[in-house]
């Protein structure tokens, strides 16, 4: 079952019972002094269990029964440390030896020497003293409801339409819309301002999507109540100019060059920005320093919660303030009865008038709304249900006075008090994080798995994971960041949901966070977050050597001068450096070997290139995540981690070691193999390896193929591997195009269980296996061919929603119309067209793609034409649950009046479009500096603004320039596979194993 390991409110007491079951198992000889009293221990504590679950999920304690919880937890804690070190001292880290009787002299020296006896009778006797105190204190009963396993609510992706589009934001949004879009070529600032919860950031990213393709350049960002605005500015940089981006990631600029070259981007450019949550005028003051008056019509959204912040953002002659207001009671039923029934017409009559009562409490505040909606999902449709509920909520909310802020910490608490008591110690690990972090949700699960947060008796704790995660996402606690990539990769929480958690935390004593805020610490940390560049705070670092053998958890989340020595860290499970900073190096993890309870490591830090050979005693290790880090190879004593489940690399010039994979037979994900030492034992180890789920491979038979000469038959032994491990629990699988049309060659070929398929580098056609695949929902593939049956074999894929089509440089198409008779659950299409010269194949047919919401075209406007007989584009006007079209048009070569002939048909499309009035439609012209005005001007050979003199070429300047830059990328890609080019093969190093 979930919720019998480690918990907020009862610490490890769950898992301090389920180890002294342990201890008392016939597999362990023991002297019988010592056995009786772990035999108390252990029954003494299930009977304190249920009154400690009771008092974990009280809303409101006296007190001594708050003081009484606390120290349960604490014991808890200590008696867990105790166990594990008792177990490490008897010399296995499995709990579960087998011992023999000739042990027993070694256990009374062992007991002597190191007190373990002394320290059972001293937990004996606290328990004693607290089971005293419980009756005195007259506590009781509890009774236990079982969980049950769900999935992601699928309501949800109607309830995220209706935010966007359907209820009171499109009136809001064309208000915003047409003060930004006022004929004036002056710089604009519109500011929102409201409290918290109200819509801000919905609005002002709607407004964003709506007309942010009109302009040059556009950014959105983030500010926060404590801003690093060095990282601000990095982000705005990134999104208005890659390659200078990369250049300041790879010189380190400090903010005041950070300033001057987005100034100088901007410079003569019409921009767009949104510039979120903004909570001090300084900060305001800074970030607008970084964005010239450009006297062109360029505009700034500021959001905040305060009002003189927006007084101050929209100060200038031409600014504006909108006010946001709670929603009306027509809009605040809509979002209401939406997020319940899907529908306000089809709630039950009965519930009329305890809805309205709700309602009233909500107070118009959309997030109170949503939340309120959530929980009551999860319950019985009966009015004495609704009641109980709105009865609890107390005094609605009131945006006349300062109680707004209490009353929606109030109804967080209700949501919070609802949720069972694993799914709450689940939420509260997420107070870890940086405020806005954009969180890893495979990350989050694994995290919380190695927290001992997850048990389950079937065993498979992913699963059990995944259903919390889901089950906090329906309930909107959790809010996934990408709703169309249908890959959950990045999860948030909001604002006052975060409040929520850390009060709650702070209160807990669950996790500590070092931010140069708080002004107290603990007496024992148990989890530590580290997200002060300099820990300002004073005795922080001494503080965590004091804790040393108590924390559970180091996350670092910033860059650290002062870093505490890592020794005797015995407790802890999860090590996490998050990021790649230089001040950690090799002789910060020299003693990571002594963490003999750790479960989850992750290294990201520039300045460590080799882990120590005693990594291989972290027998409990699951995760290990070295991405980001500069190690080249792993100690062979990494065969020594029989329970690892994953292993995540994603340095090119890391090197397997096939042997390794012998005894790793845990494993379940293995990213990304790129070079292997010994390809025979690799082959031959690797089809063991039946629990994988996830592989990522994509260069692997590139760098086979240069570094061991022909291996056909290491292709095909690896292909024949891959197609036995799909018979068993593979759902991911990223590989080549070369490896595809292996093993999907064979029509029948079998992979049961995979999810999401990703073939990079150009297969040459679709192949005819992939017709089996009956489960996979995502796919991304790159072919050179693309005909009537490569559209059959996707359009027979029954469950495909996400499908990202490439036909590559110098491809064929014929042309093919998508009719109603496949892509029925298909959701999300991306379709990049790179063939030269020639039409765009697809059309679309009345009733084809009836599930597609977004639609993402990529095309070249000086090779392609758009097959077309009535001047609409590709019948784009027939996909009728279109939401959001993308047009990407490369210009390179093109004239003004072909890219035009690319996107007048499209725009004619949507205004044939039975969601014209909603249908958000993006035109984005890629290197549009490098498009020629007309034909005259491209005969002469050189566009405006383009640098090199192409006039000096022949009439074919295009064609070769063309082929030049296919010529270099070729290079480039040759690297990528293989590590070099094709003109400099590398030198045999001496320590290169062929």
């Amino acid at each position: 079952m979930v919720g019998l390991g480690v918990g907020v409110g009862t610490g490890a007491l769950g898992s301090v019972i389920g180890k002294l079951a342990t201890l008392l198992g016939d597999e362990y000889t023991m002297l019988k002094r010592v056995r009786k009293d772990i035999a108390f221990l252990e029954r003494e504590l299930r009977r304190m269990q249920i009154l400690v679950d009771t008092l974990a999920d009280m809303e409101e304690l006296d007190e001594l029964a708050k003081d009484w919880k606390g120290t349960m937890r604490d014991l808890s804690y200590d008696m867990e440390e105790c166990i594990d070190r008792f177990m490490l001292r008897l010399g296995n880290g499995d709990a579960k030896p087998r011992f023999r009787k000739k042990t027993v002299r070694q256990l009374k020296t062992l007991f002597e020497r190191h007190g373990i006896g002394t320290q059972i009778k001293e937990l004996k006797a606290r328990v004693e003293e607290e089971n005293q105190r419980r009756q005195r204190l007259n506590l009781d009963k509890y009774i236990v409801s079982p969980t049950r396993a769900v999935a992601i609510d699928p309501r949800l992706a109607a309830f995220h339409g209706v935010t966007k589009g359907l209820v009171a934001i499109d009136g809001r949004r064309d208000q915003v819309i047409s003060w930004l879009t006022e004929e004036s070529e002056e710089p604009k600032v519109v500011a929102i301002v409201g409290g918290g919860g109200l819509g801000k950031t919905t609005l002002a990213m709607e407004t964003y999507r709506k007309i942010g393709g009109n302009y040059q350049c556009r950014a959105s960002v983030s500010v926060s109540r404590t801003p690093d605005l060095e990282k601000l500015l990095k982000d705005v940089l990134s999104q208005i100019d890659e390659a200078a981006f990369s250049k300041c990631q790879a010189e380190r600029w400090e903010k005041d060059q950070l300033v001057r070259q987005i100034r100088r981007i901007l410079t003569g450019k019409r921009y767009f920005l949104v510039i979120d949550d903004v909570w001090k005028v300084q900060d305001w003051e800074f970030i607008k320093a970084a964005f010239p008056d450009n006297y062109n019509g360029s505009r700034i959204i500021a959001t905040t919660r305060i009002a003189n912040v927006a007084k101050s953002c929209c100060s200038n002659s031409c600014g504006r303030l909108y006010q946001m207001l709670p929603l009306n009671d027509g809009d605040s039923r809509i979002l209401f009865f939406k997020r319940i029934f899907d529908s306000e017409s089809s709630f039950p009559p009965q519930l009329e008038k305890v809805s309205a009562r709700i309602l009233k409490k909500c107070g118009g505040l959309p997030l109170a709304i949503i939340t309120i909606a959530s929980l009551l999902a999860n319950k019985p449709q009966n009015a004495d249900e609704w009641e109980r509920l709105q009865d609890s909520i107390g005094a609605g909310l009131s945006y006349e006075s300062d109680d707004g802020g209490k009353g929606m910490a109030h109804i967080l608490l209700l949501s919070y008090w609802d949720l069972p008591h694993h799914l709450k110690t689940c939420l509260l690990y997420l107070c870890i994080y940086p405020e806005d972090a954009e969180i890893s949700c495979e990350e989050l699960k694994w995290k919380w798995i190695a927290e001992g947060f997850i048990t389950s008796k079937q065993g498979n704790l992913y699963q059990e994971a995944e259903s919390c995660f889901n089950e906090l996402v329906n309930r909107s606690m959790i809010q996934i960041v990408d709703v169309d990539s249908f890959e959950e990769k990045y999860c948030q929480v909001h604002d006052m949901v975060r409040d929520l958690i850390i009060s709650r935390s702070t209160e807990e004593n669950f996790a500590t966070v070092l931010n140069g805020v708080c002004n107290s610490l603990p007496t024992k940390m148990r989890r530590l977050s580290l997200q002060s560049s300099g820990l300002e705070q004073k005795g922080a670092i001494q503080a965590i050597i004091r804790s040393k053998l108590h924390v559970r958890s180091f996350n670092v989340f910033e860059e650290t001068k002062d870093i505490p020595p890592l020794v005797d860290f015995l407790s802890l499970r999860v090590f996490d450096i998050y990021r790649d900073y230089s001040s950690w190096e090799n002789k910060h993890i020299r003693n990571i070997g002594s963490f003999y309870q750790l479960r989850y490591l992750r290294m990201s830090g520039l300045g460590i290139t080799e882990l120590p050979a005693d990594i291989g005693k972290l027998q409990n290790l699951e995760t290990l995540d070295l991405r980001g880090s500069r190690i080249r190879r792993l100690p062979s004593t990494i065969a020594q981690l029989q329970k690892l489940v994953r292993l995540l690399i994603d340095n090119d010039d890391f090197v397997f070691s096939a042997d390794m994979f012998g005894n790793m037979r845990a494993l379940e994900e293995v990213s990304d193999i790129y070079k292997v030492d010994n390809p025979e034992i690799f082959l031959e180890e690797f089809g063991h390896l039946t629990k994988l789920r996830k592989i990522s491979m994509s260069r692997l038979w590139g760098w086979w193929r240069v570094n061991f000469g022909n291996v056909k038959c290491y292709r095909e032994a690896l292909g024949s591997s891959l197609n036995k491990l799909g018979k068993y629990s593979l759902q991911y699988l990223h590989t080549n195009g070369d490896m595809g049309n292996i093993i999907f060659r064979d029509p029948c070929c079998t992979f049961p269980h995979l999810q999401d398929l990703k073939l990079v580098h150009d297969m040459e056609r679709i192949p005819k296996g992939m017709a089996s695949l009956t489960n996979t929902v995502k796919l991304e593939i790159a072919v050179t061919q693309f005909d009537e049956e490569g559209l059959h074999i996707l359009m027979g894929m029954p469950s495909l929603a996400y499908l990202q089509l490439t036909v590559g440089f110098r491809g064929t198409m014929s042309p093919m119309t998508v009719s109603s008779n496949g892509f029925k659950l298909l959701e999300v299409f991306h379709f990049h067209c790179n063939i030269s010269y020639g039409e765009v194949g697809i059309e679309f047919a009345a009733g084809a793609m009836t599930a597609l919401r977004r639609l993402h075209l990529s095309w070249r406007a000086r090779l392609v034409r758009l097959r077309s007989s009535d001047d609409v584009g590709m019948g784009i006007q027939h996909l009728s649950s279109l939401m959001q079209l993308q047009v990407e048009t490369w210009c390179v070569g093109a004239t003004l009046e072909e890219v035009e002939a690319l996107e007048g048909p499209v725009e004619k499309a949507v205004t044939l479009h039975p969601n014209r009035q909603t249908l958000q439609l993006h035109l984005h012209r890629k290197d549009e500096h490098l498009m020629f005005k007309d034909e005259e001007e491209r005969k002469r050979g050189r566009p405006a603004g383009f640098f090199i003199p192409l006039a000096m070429l022949e009439e074919n300047a295009l064609e070769v320039y063309i082929l030049v830059r296919w010529f270099l990328h070729s290079i480039a890609l040759h690297r990528v596979i293989y590590g070099f080019s094709p003109f400099f093969p590398p030198r045999q190093q001496e320590d290169q194993v062929i």
